[in-house]
């Protein structure tokens, strides 16, 4: 057996669902070796196994392209906003620019209305990313507890070690003004001032916001959390309103990209994933999957 035929015979999400079955219930959730030996796997001719793994392997290749020009662009944009609005502040306020506490120029968990048992989009802890803007996997569930959010907020964990793995996201995936919401442990931001809403996510995510926010950290060993109030000893430098503007239009741009990468990443992973049970089943022969992928490959 070829090595990535069972790579993407194991990650598919039915058979990961599967997988995951055995690991419900009971105080040790854990896949022992019976429950491996007990697996059926369905083994093509190898010749049909290196095509299949082929096939799925350049829409693989396509969707780590796009992770990779991701990380570029957030890279870029967090480097145009460290040199602006950090690196040019740490001798003297340039002309036109105003010293501000925190919350005179970004409101902290501003006011989002839900009611109790009402649906609305979820983002919870494990989901937040840690290296890039956008949150990938948001799920619909009834309103507890929780922080509320809009598009346009910028979401950062106050909870450790969250906080110090970088969790923190922008949000641009409710539309229509819907309201969604995440755990209690989470701080929402929100730019006033005339401020682009982008300015408070790349402030977030440098180094300065990071070590004040660890350095404020209160709670027992495990379950340290930053408390709301200290932000206001966290003091900004905010940019004349003609300069916040130019980076907010390329923040924007920047963050449209990379939308549009992972809108076309979930489009190919959907195909990858209902690729292969037909190709194990005759019901879709290789050299045709082959060519239908190469068009969307190379699009």
């Amino acid at each position: 057996m070829r090595p990535g035929f069972l790579l993407s015979y194991l990650t598919h999400p039915q058979v990961k669902d599967y997988i995951e079955s055995f690991n419900a219930g009971g105080s040790r959730r854990a896949i022992t070796k019976g429950h491996i030996e007990s697996f059926v796997i369905p083994l093509p001719p190898l010749p049909e196994q290196r095509a299949i793994t082929s096939v799925l392997g350049k829409l693989d290749d396509k969707i780590e392209l796009h992770r990779r020009m991701n990380e570029t662009l957030e890279a870029l944009a967090q480097s145009l906003f460290k040199s602006w609005f950090v690196d040019a502040t740490q001798s003297a306020l340039p002309k036109g620019w105003r010293e501000m506490r925190l919350p005179e120029a970004i409101e902290v968990n501003p006011p989002r209305s839900l009611r109790k048992g009402e649906v609305a989009p979820y983002l919870d802890m494990a989901n937040m990313p840690t290296r890039l803007a956008r949150a990938l996997e948001v799920y619909d569930r009834e309103f507890g507890s929780g922080m509320g959010f809009l598009d346009g907020d910028t979401l950062v964990a106050r909870i450790t070690p969250c906080l110090e793995n970088g969790k923190s996201c922008f949000v641009d995936f409710l539309g229509d003004g819907k309201v969604g919401w995440g755990s209690t442990e989470y701080f929402v931001l929100r730019p006033k001032q005339r401020l682009p809403t982008e300015f408070a996510y790349f402030l977030a995510r440098t180094d300065e916001f990071r070590a004040f926010a660890i350095s404020n950290m209160t709670g027992t060993s495990g379950r340290q959390r930053v408390p709301a109030d200290c932000l206001n000893h966290f003091i900004i430098a905010v940019p004349p309103t003609e300069l916040a503007e130019r980076f907010g239009h390329f923040a924007r741009t920047v963050f449209a990209q990379m939308k549009a990468h992972d809108d076309e990443s979930r489009t190919l992973a959907a195909l990858r994933d209902a690729l292969l049970p037909k190709l194990l089943s005759g019901e879709l022969r290789v050299q045709s999957a082959v060519q239908s992928v190469k068009e969307v490959a190379h699009a």
